[in-house]
């Protein structure tokens, strides 16, 4: 009985989307999915993904999202990207992932060292769904891995009736 008393607590004290979990497997999966493998393949600037992950994980259909979830989501994405500079640190020191300093755009650009993740991490049948919305991210918002931050935002969120600043 304790037990549950315990799970339940870490339940309720547990964010899914400000988790490091969350945030490395679906970073992980989007880095597999667009092929960014190598440094020649990397995926330019990581701040990006910040505003992608809640698609990669959501339930819904990206052409669904109304005007008010998608600004919730772009003011959410803002704060996530200081949790995805932390976690990249932590992933490139595990060997995860390789980064380079991007210094025409003055961030970093990032790509999966596919050899040091076990083989079953990118099983289809258990990330079946964000694998699923990776693939309707790329065609919908036709995201490609050297698409301008800015015109990432303006595709997802500015021409939806998003106020969004400078970024």
């Amino acid at each position: 009985m304790n037990k549950n008393k315990q799970f339940a607590k870490k339940r309720i004290m547990f964010i899914q989307k400000e988790d490091y979990n969350f945030l490395a497997y679906n970073l992980l999966l989007l880095l597999n999915e667009m092929d960014c493998v190598s440094e020649a393949k990397k995926f330019r600037d990581f701040r990006r993904i910040a505003y992608l992950i809640e698609f990669i994980s959501g339930s819904a259909d990206i052409e669904n999202y109304k005007t008010y979830e998608l600004s919730n989501i772009y003011l959410r994405a803002q704060l996530k990207k200081k949790l995805l500079s932390h976690l990249l640190i932590t992933l490139k020191n595990k060997e995860y992932i390789g980064i380079s300093l991007n210094t025409t755009h003055k961030t970093l650009d990032i790509w999966i060292n596919k050899q040091n993740i076990p083989n079953d991490f990118f099983d289809q049948e258990y990330f079946k769904r964000e694998i699923l919305n990776i693939k309707k991210i790329k065609v919908f918002s036709k995201i490609t891995k050297t698409q301008q931050l800015k015109n990432l935002v303006n595709d997802l969120y500015t021409t939806k009736g998003v106020l969004t600043w400078e970024i």
